[in-house]
């Protein structure tokens, strides 16, 4: 265990074959099995025998025009979290969900399902949507403002944890004898009214086991983080300096002090993707055989989709990185094309040098070298304070994790800071995340409202 006792928390951050573009291309693969269950019950498998906090998969509410040269696809999270619930026991089952284009009820009563299901596994990574194409999927013509996206967002967690705690935990009697199956005086219609939503409630199922599953954010703009630091138990983000990461998570800690919660109420995992080989050499060589698969045209239309529909095929890919701050949008994300462009900035990269440092790992850290070099690079971040912990993006999946999971993982629990067995059987309590006291207040009694 490290000197104060912290451990640091891994997941696994699972996009269909990886985090590569155009890994499909690789013999690493079998994309022929992407959407099969085979396929996503390995993955989670892995993992849980890795003793990871959890899978996390990602979403996206419309289809990537790199779908030509890239398997971009996104199947619906829930759906896959479903059938891994029956097919793992320990290991939590994050689900990306949006707030800009769900409903209140419909998220939360997937997710108490879900938790149900699982046995207390579930995790809702609460985002906002920034790719302005999803909104022709759902009858709009534009993606509201940034600003605006947060705002709803805000009000959206808010009636989604009062759902959850609709039911008091003792609502359930089942009272055989006198027929009581549940007491009218313990659950309640929430009775919401606000700027975005008039929600009644109650929720259709009980409090679920995690009271509420684990909460989990992925954003660092302002706006981000200040949802964050009132409802996230994880945060994941992009950093790619230690001080900066430094400093992100002290911020964290004092947005979420001041928020009455304590300050380490929120768990900062920045996403890496790890490329490991027996030497570096060999290490190199596969960065090197898999960054060759990425196609630029691939790439430069996920950037244009993360800068808001920046068309950078106009730009030479050879010329230093473009400023594009004039041609964004209001509703464009915020935060990674700041660090994208400040990277850019800083070393001197070209627009194709960015593009391949985006396609190798969607945008994040990638770590090349052997499995000491790796745990060590993990270890120093986390007792430097820079992380709770990792979300991993391995290049390929499943052959990446297992890698990971073979020959890191071991590393890590020999320094002692990382779990040999699983201590708990909820995704909060592998996070080490309490659940909140539901707020019994508001709204009316099913008891006085027949």
């Amino acid at each position: 265990m490290s000197d104060n006792g912290r451990q640091m928390h891994l997941a696994v951050f699972a996009q269909g074959l990886g985090a590569a573009q155009s890994v499909w291309r690789s013999p690493r693969t079998e994309p022929g099995k992407v959407h099969t269950l085979e396929h996503w019950t390995k993955v989670a498998q892995v993992a849980e025998a890795g003793k990871l906090d959890a899978v996390f998969i990602a979403d996206a509410l419309n289809l990537s025009t790199s779908i030509g040269t890239d398997a971009s696809e996104r199947p619906d999270p829930i759906v896959i979290l479903s059938a891994l619930a029956a097919v793992t026991s320990r290991i939590g089952l994050i689900g990306t969900s949006s707030t800009t284009y769900g409903a209140p009820f419909t998220v939360a009563r997937q997710f108490a399902t879900l938790d149900h299901m699982s046995g207390g596994r579930a995790g809702w990574n609460i985002v906002t949507t920034a790719i302005g194409t999803a909104a022709g999927n759902f009858g709009s013509a534009e993606l509201p403002a940034h600003a605006d996206r947060y705002e709803r967002g805000e009000e959206f967690v808010e009636v989604v944890t009062r759902l959850w705690d609709a039911w008091r935990d003792d609502a359930v009697v089942l009272d055989r004898e006198s027929g009581v199956y549940a007491d009218l005086g313990r659950i309640r219609q929430i009775d919401h009214q606000g700027k975005h939503f008039t929600v009644r409630g109650p929720l259709t199922i009980p409090r679920s086991p995690q009271g509420w599953p684990l909460l989990v954010q992925a954003g660092s703009s302002p706006a981000g983080m200040n949802l964050a630091s009132q409802f996230a138990d994880m945060v994941f983000t992009t950093q790619f300096d230690i001080e900066d990461s430094r400093a992100f998570v002290s911020q964290m800690h004092e947005l979420a002090s001041a928020k009455g919660r304590g300050p380490h109420a929120v768990a900062v995992m920045p996403g890496i993707t790890p490329i490991i080989g027996r030497t570096k050499e060999e290490a190199r060589e596969l960065a090197r055989e898999l960054g060759e698969l990425v196609r630029p045209e691939a790439t430069l239309a996920f950037m244009q989709q993360m800068f808001g529909g920046v068309d950078f095929t106009v730009f030479d890919l050879d010329e230093p990185f473009p400023d594009v701050r004039g041609l964004m949008p209001a509703h464009a994300s915020v935060s990674r094309p700041a660090l994208f462009m400040a990277m850019a900035e800083e070393e001197g990269l070209t627009l194709r040098q960015v593009a391949q440092r985006i396609g190798l790992s969607t945008g994040h850290r990638s770590l090349v070298g052997t499995p000491d070099e790796i745990a060590d690079d993990l270890v120093r971040w986390f007792e430097a304070g820079a992380a709770d912990g990792f979300n991993l993006m391995p290049a390929d999946l499943p052959r990446g994790l297992e890698d990971f999971v073979e020959a890191v993982v071991p590393r890590l629990q020999d320094r002692g800071v990382f779990r040999k067995e699983y201590t708990g059987s909820t995704l909060r309590e592998h996070l080490g995340a309490p659940a909140p006291t539901p707020v019994q207040g508001g709204g009316t009694l099913m008891a006085d409202a027949r």
